[in-house]
């Protein structure tokens, strides 16, 4: 074989290798990167308003208290403290009608906001409050109280948008074609007119009307990227409302990982976790009441459920994700949907918290830092 036959052999080789290298590279990153749409600075943020941070004590509060979730569900499953595994302090253990908590969809209202087609809703636009403003863009209707809808808070919506739907356009595809409604109030005063609420809340969103009411402070973007979670991500169990622990553990993902707004609590309680304290999943994933539980075991329960849904989502690449909550809305056992989305060995719910427990405290599974 003369010289230049050689050249020609090492040349494909090389070829062939650096196609191989660049096609590995691109497969790897394609399932197991996740891709980022930068966010607009927050429209409503003070100017000495931190940036986000999972430290603890360092965290700006973007929600003043629990996300004002009105569409929780009530049943017969009640938090209770003694399902900890490390109990917390309950010296002052206070029930749940403070004012952070109370305010809630009943059971009947998120059924019949569930059982209601997409299709079937009235797409006509509301009616424009007076002293407001109008502006329609590609997946939002904004009503501003002001001269004119600012093109800072329409980019930033849209950014969120995009930034949210990187987790949950599965969920959600109806979103190319309708709108969700957004009002911006400029005072409190003018949001507890508008939507009857009290004081303490610092926004409303309504599933069946895809309506969103909102007053502007530094914690309004956040409650938008929660409000909009339970919009875009509860629609997708239809006749059948999620478990109440994915439904508010997705909202605060979302509201962390995409709206890059971290509550206070959060921080703490995920500290906690860490060091082993927190409910047995067995009962997490069955408590669909929290009334008559304190603040704190509230809180604790937030972040857990948090912990649990980023944890579903991060440790397998693909739709794992989708197909676990596919076979929940067909109204399968999750130790079934376990199994069927992530294999083995995830056949039961001791296994999944032996696992998630596990990542918590190593991030060996998903690959989240600590």
């Amino acid at each position: 074989m003369d010289i230049f036959s050689k050249l020609r052999i090492w040349f494909w080789v090389l070829v062939t290798g650096l196609w191989g290298l660049f096609m590995y590279q691109y497969i790897v990153s394609d399932f197991t990167s996740e891709g980022t749409i930068y966010l607009e600075d927050n429209p409503f943020a003070c100017d000495d308003m931190p940036a986000p941070s999972l430290k603890p004590k360092e965290m700006h509060t973007s929600i003043p208290h629990l996300p004002s979730s009105i569409n929780t569900i009530t049943s017969t499953k009640t938090l209770n403290t003694s399902m900890f595994v490390l109990p917390l302090k309950t010296d002052d253990i206070k029930g749940i009608a403070s004012p952070n908590f109370t305010q809630r969809h009943t059971e009947e209202e998120r059924q019949e906001a569930l059982s209601i087609a997409l299709d079937e809703i009235n797409d006509a636009y509301p009616p424009i409050p007076d002293g407001f403003s109008m502006s329609e863009t590609r997946h939002f209707v904004i009503y501003e109280e002001s001269n004119a809808v600012s093109k800072k808070i329409i980019n930033a919506l849209e950014h969120l948008h995009g930034n949210i739907m990187l987790d949950l356009i599965a969920f959600s595809p109806w979103t190319r074609d309708k709108k969700v409604f957004i009002f911006f109030c400029s005072s409190q005063e003018t949001y507890q007119r508008i939507t009857g609420r009290p004081s303490w809340s610092g926004g409303t969103a309504s599933l069946k009307e895809r309506k969103i009411f909102v007053y502007k402070n530094p914690g309004t973007f956040g409650i938008i990227a929660h409000e909009l979670t339970h919009i875009y991500f509860d629609s997708f169990f239809s006749l059948k409302p999620n478990p109440l622990w994915l439904s508010e553990g997705m909202a605060v993902y979302i509201q962390v990982e995409r709206g890059a707004s971290v509550p206070l609590w959060l921080s703490n309680n995920l500290n906690m976790i860490s060091k082993g304290a927190g409910f047995k999943l067995k009962d997490l994933v069955r408590i669909e009441k929290l009334e008559e539980a304190d603040e704190e075991s509230v809180r604790l329960w937030y972040a857990q459920s948090y912990s649990l849904v980023r944890f579903l989502m991060k440790m397998k690449a693909g739709d794992s994700f989708y197909r676990f909550c596919k076979m929940i809305k067909e109204g399968n056992p999750i130790h079934k949907s376990l199994y069927r989305a992530y294999g083995m060995p995830y056949n039961k719910i001791s296994a999944l918290e032996y696992a998630w427990r596990y990542d918590v405290k190593t991030g060996k599974i998903s690959g989240l830092n600590k």
